[in-house]
């Protein structure tokens, strides 16, 4: 064999090389060949997937798809989409940084890719990489609109404005986005005038969106702010029965009406601050029992001040008031108060508000009871409570938890105290809201020794609603109160309804 290998003249020893490395060759060519076209099939099913919303599966398919072709650019740039989709902003910007590293110059990774450090608010660099972009197509679509979300999160809304301005937008969803953050920077920047206008755009262009409902509710907001409106009143005249006018073990029917006024004026207003002072009357009439119309005088100072916590917006407030309580026209019981809240929205559609308040109660007449039967007591609570806005705002549930304690002059009075809260408002059909709060009181008063044993309470508050603005500034409500006292000492177990109906008018 060697000696016929040696005999070949040189053309023909080198055609039978070749033959041999074309014979090696052709099965790794056809691998290939096979890994691209499986490749381009389970890139095609992916697309197909991600354009339903099956992020997780279109995530899956090109996961695999990588696997046969690891230098498919298009599939690394549906990866960066599938896991920035998905709110997997860390996997989208490893994907896309492997992706830029084989195309340096591709705008639509490295757009992806700022998006996904947003998503980390990584907002520096977020901003270098939307920059980047801009610098190559400046009329790429939305490269304006999170160049100036970058700046709004820096605090330098001048430039985020000027960017929101020059941002284009092929899709109604994001040129109402963009318009809603213009709305918000000028808002920051206290041209309220402006940001007025630009959000009343912004209702516009989508009316139906989820976005309108907490535009509009600002646009109330800043429309009062813009032209100075400091005072704000409230008249509600209700027509009622109560099935238990006294709120006692022996109950009383009647009917009667119920007044309520208020009225708050904002005397200072400049930058982040602001303060009002409050006046309210509430009056009952019981026709069949006025020995127990209530009568109720509160005036407060309230103090607000608004901030940022780890970037989002937070609102903390102060209120300090005073109220006297009359019973069938006698004194029966003053409470100083004091409330400090913080607020912090967390999100268009989430906001938690912790509470923290003292209030004494100072009964009237209390020098003609016994020791043991002394109510003056020192309050204090503390609670948090969560919001949830749905429904593009129209709608909302609220939970919560408070803890109280009171310390009261004759023991029998004090209590520790569990309350869960809740309540659910929704937009109805033909412009109508329906609203229930609910909560429940736990409250632990420990021995009486004038029943012996331990007092225990579980109190059961409803209060369901049904309003309709049938005029301007004109609200007819329907509105429904139910509330059990379930206590181990029966003179203390209460049952009560109420039923009203109402006409409120606002100013």
């Amino acid at each position: 064999m060697v000696e016929l290998f040696l005999t070949l003249k040189p053309a023909p020893i080198i055609c039978l090389l070749a033959f041999g490395f074309l014979a090696l060759a052709v099965p790794t060519a056809s691998r290939a060949q096979g890994n691209f076209e499986t490749a381009e099939i389970l890139f095609t099913r992916a697309v197909l997937a991600y354009d339903e919303g099956r992020y997780a599966e279109a995530t899956r398919e090109l996961l695999q798809a990588h696997g046969f072709d690891p230098g498919h650019t298009d599939v690394i740039y549906y990866l960066g989409l599938s896991y920035n989709a998905q709110g997997n902003f860390d996997q989208a910007e490893r994907y896309l940084r492997r992706g830029l590293e084989r195309a340096p110059k591709n705008s639509d990774l490295r757009y992806q890719l700022g998006i996904s450090l947003y998503g980390q608010k990584k907002f520096d660099n977020a901003l270098n990489e939307f920059l980047t972009v801009y610098k190559a197509e400046p009329r790429k679509d939305n490269v304006g609109y999170y160049i100036g979300l970058c700046y709004y999160q820096k605090k330098d809304y001048e430039t985020a404005v000027g960017y929101f301005r020059k941002n284009v937008s092929t899709q109604a969803k994001t040129r109402q986005l963009n318009q809603y953050s213009l709305g918000l920077a000028l808002r920051a920047l206290g041209r309220e005038k402006e940001a007025v206008a630009e959000l009343t755009e912004a209702v516009k262009i989508e009316p139906a969106a989820p976005i309108v409902g907490p535009t509009q509710q600002l646009l109330t907001v800043l429309q009062e702010r813009a032209e100075d409106k400091r005072l704000r009143l409230q008249v509600a005249l209700n027509g009622q029965y109560d099935s238990n006018a006294a709120g006692a073990n022996d109950a009383k029917r009647s009917y009667g009406n119920l007044i309520n006024v208020r009225a708050d004026y904002t005397f200072y207003r400049s930058g982040p601050w602001e303060s009002s002072v409050t006046y309210s009357a509430l009056q009952t009439l019981n026709y069949n029992a006025h020995s127990f119309d209530l009568s109720d005088h509160l005036l407060g100072v309230n103090l607000y001040y608004k901030t940022h916590l780890a970037e989002m917006p937070a609102n903390a407030g102060l209120q300090l008031s005073n109220d006297i309580l009359l019973l069938g026209g006698e004194k029966l019981l003053q409470r100083p108060t004091g409330t400090f809240s913080f607020t912090v929205q967390e999100d268009s559609s989430n906001f938690t508000t912790a509470l923290l308040r003292g209030q004494y109660k100072g009964f009237f007449h209390h020098q003609d009871y016994s020791s043991i039967d002394r109510r003056d007591a020192v309050n204090g609570l503390v609670g948090l409570v969560h919001f949830i806005r749905f429904g593009g705002g129209r709608h909302q549930v609220n939970f919560g938890y408070h803890f109280d304690r009171e310390d009261a002059g004759g023991k029998e009075w004090s209590y520790l105290g569990h309350k869960a809260v809740a309540g659910l408002l929704l937009s109805l059909p033909w412009e109508i809201r329906a609203a229930v709060n609910a909560e429940y009181h736990t409250r632990f008063y420990g021995d009486q020794s004038a029943v012996g044993g331990d007092r225990a309470d579980d109190e059961a508050i409803v209060l369901a609603a049904l309003s309709k603005e049938i005029a301007p500034k004109l609200t007819l409500t329907l509105q429904h109160l139910w509330d059990r006292n379930y206590s181990t000492v029966s003179d203390f177990r209460v049952s009560r309804n109420v039923t009203s109906l109402g006409m409120t008018w606002r100013y």
